[in-house]
């Protein structure tokens, strides 16, 4: 029960708005990560193959 923490809150009752909060919770969430731990969950997400192109891409592209 340590690893949780209560809250009291309002959610939106549209399907968008609700989606869009969460999306954005979300990148908060991840951005909090230490890269090592944002690669693990993008590699869960993703699968690592898909994960491991996407960082050769990105890495190719930006050394441009």
């Amino acid at each position: 029960m340590n690893d949780f923490r209560l809250s009291v809150g309002a959610e939106p009752t549209d399907a968008y708005e609700k989606a869009r909060k969460d999306m954005i919770q979300a990148l908060q969430s991840t951005q909090r990560l230490t890269p090592v731990q944002q690669q693990k969950l993008a590699e869960e997400f993703f699968g690592a193959a898909a994960v491991a192109s996407i960082i050769q891409f990105l890495d190719n592209y930006y050394r441009r």
